[in-house]
């Protein structure tokens, strides 16, 4: 529990919330900083990026495109041929074999002199009665791809005579995927007598721009259908993978974007090349095109983290500077509680921090004076307070005294008489001799001898008396006539005087830090009841009660409410009377009884 405390009191301290709040602060600023820089960064480094990717794949649709028109072209040359048209027209079993003798001679021509020689082609051609013509060598039942049976047709068809692209389809008699520009060969009636194909292997054009693919990019060729031409995933070739129309509101008419690719993000960028029709995408593995930011990403956390390390020893720095005239304030405080009132609040700080010390510092000067002016009330109350209590005491043993004279002289005992007179003065010159307050334990013993001897005169030696003290109390000092009401109660009120051997003993020892001062008497004694109604519902009208009160009233007053009066009395038993003061002799300061 005091440990969750000493936690609580922490953690409440105004420069841990302080320098916690510049933290949080300092925290924010930077991570919204460095986010952002960073993000604003990526967006223009990915932005860089898709531009300098989108020119690669122009240069890919670019060598797509005269693919493209390579076979075109060799289509035209075919088709434009007089004499292919006349045997295309005319073709039977009786001159196919000239017909396929003028198309390998015009295919090896078109081989050795056409302008890319490098391009490896291959021509199909399929007449309407079934003839079917390859360049190259096919097995035993090939169906020269003919256009009849493929899904394709139509199109062909209704092109009428125009070229039109076959998206690249695996051709498994002869093991390729190939791409076909595909066309319908009319007569001159405008019916269609076969159908003209110059196909070559997708995998030329994908040698085209397997060079400029990303570790772990795909790229797709695509027609306008969304038909994949080429890719550099070969299992998806002939497929129409991409919705165009889907794709293009995603794109948004943008040349880029980050989207997600069987799970895992991805840049998409795109090409499209108007003369060809072809589009070119390409799908890049986020995570491989922000590589190049990693470096960047350290430098920017490095930097995050020296920027954070320089704003905890800021905070640490502002939080100690604004908390120390707080604290300095605190402990001021701390010190007046201790009771140092003599505390100035000397605080030059913020303007708020010295108009508030300067009103505590006003405070404590008005708390000074009050104190002050409370110190000298409580002196002179305390004074007028013993001087009424000391002046209840003495008239009422002037009056007895000198009424025991008078029955001396009453009985012509004038000896005894002088004696009295002689010890009553004596008993006065030391009451009034002096105006101190306070007298040893030694003389007030003296006195109480020459008190008792006055009263043995008195009650013509009815009782006996021991007076003692040992030296270690004889200079201790205590209050005037402090013991010698005690010894009047015994003497009127406790010892029976008809007996003849009463015993009044007043002993005086030093017990460490007090002095204890026990009167003790053989008489009648009090119930226990009596000495609660003597010790705590006196009667000003009752004179022994109000004897013993004033003594332990006065005791009270002079040391403070720990200190006074114990009285030990049985019924026919006697009297014991302990009265205990601080063996000091100095009263208690008045400050501390105020705190």
């Amino acid at each position: 529990m005091e440990h969750k405390q000493a936690i609580r009191r922490w953690w409440n301290s105004i420069r841990i919330r302080m320098m916690s709040m510049l933290l949080c602060v300092n925290i924010i600023i930077i991570a919204i900083l460095s986010l952002g820089a960073y993000s604003i960064y990526q967006d223009s480094f990915i932005r860089e990026l898709a531009g300098s990717r989108t020119d690669v794949l122009r240069q890919i649709a670019e060598r797509s495109r005269q693919f493209k028109i390579s076979l075109y072209t060799l289509s035209n040359l075919f088709e434009s041929n007089p004499t292919f048209r006349r045997y295309a027209e005319e073709l039977n079993d009786d001159n196919q074999e000239e017909f396929f003798t003028l198309m390998d001679t015009t295919t090896r021509q078109m081989e050795a002199s056409f302008l890319q020689p490098e391009l490896d082609f291959y021509v199909v051609y399929v007449s309407v009665s079934g003839i079917g013509y390859c360049s190259r060598p096919v097995p035993e039942g090939y169906d020269y791809m003919d256009p009849r049976l493929k899904v394709w047709n139509s199109r062909v068809v209704e092109a009428g005579g125009e070229i039109v692209d076959v998206g690249s389809y695996r051709d498994r008699s002869l093991g390729t995927a190939s791409f076909s520009a595909a066309r319908s060969i009319l007569d001159e009636e405008g019916n269609i007598v076969g159908f003209l194909m110059i196909n070559a292997d997708e995998r030329q054009l994908y040698q085209m721009y397997a060079d400029v693919i990303r570790d772990g990019s795909n790229i797709y060729v695509t027609n306008d259908m969304g038909q994949i031409i080429s890719s550099s995933r070969g299992g998806l070739i002939g497929f129409s993978y991409f919705n165009m129309s889907n794709l293009e509101q995603l794109f948004g008419g943008e040349d880029y974007m980050i989207t997600r690719a069987e799970g895992e993000p991805v840049l998409f960028t795109r090409y499209y090349d108007s003369e060809s029709g072809f589009t070119v995408f390409e799908e890049a593995p986020l995570d491989q095109v922000l590589l190049p930011l990693r470096n960047i990403r350290r430098v920017v956390i490095l930097l995050a983290m020296l920027t954070l390390a320089g704003g905890i020893l800021l905070a640490w720095h502002f939080s100690r500077r604004i908390a120390a005239p707080i604290q300095k304030l605190r402990d001021d405080l701390h010190d007046v509680e201790h009771g140092n009132l003599n505390q100035t609040f000397a605080i030059h700080s913020y303007t708020e921090l010295n108009e508030l010390s300067r009103g505590m510092s006003d405070m404590m000067e008005c708390i000074r004076g009050l104190i002050t002016s409370i110190h000298e009330n409580e002196q002179q109350k305390r004074r007028i307070e013993l001087n009424w209590l000391q002046a209840q005491i003495n008239p009422h043993f002037i009056y007895n005294t000198l009424f025991s004279i008078k029955c001396m002289v009453d009985m012509h005992r004038n000896e005894d008489a002088a004696s009295m007179l002689t010890l009553f003065i004596q008993i006065l010159r030391g009451i009034l001799s002096t105006q101190e307050e306070m007298v040893t334990v030694a003389e007030q013993m003296e006195s109480l001898r020459q008190y008792m001897t006055l009263q043995q005169y008195r009650y013509e030696h009815a009782f006996d008396s021991l007076i003692e003290y040992d030296d270690a109390a004889a200079n201790c000092l205590l209050p005037k006539l402090l013991v010698q009401p005690l010894v009047e109660n015994a003497i009127q009120h406790g010892i029976d005087m008809q007996s003849g051997n009463g015993m009044i003993t007043v002993i005086a020892r030093r017990q460490e830090d007090s002095v204890c001062i026990e009167v003790e008497d053989n008489g009648v004694g009090m119930t226990a009841e009596k000495v609660r109604q003597v010790m705590e519902t006196p009667d000003v009208t009752d004179r022994p009660h109000l004897g013993i009160k004033n003594v332990n009233d006065r005791i009270r007053l002079h040391y403070g409410p720990a200190w006074g009066l114990q009285i030990e009395s049985h019924p026919g038993r006697g009297t014991r009377v302990v009265l205990r003061i601080p063996a000091g002799t100095q009263l208690p300061a008045i400050e501390e009884k105020l705190c």
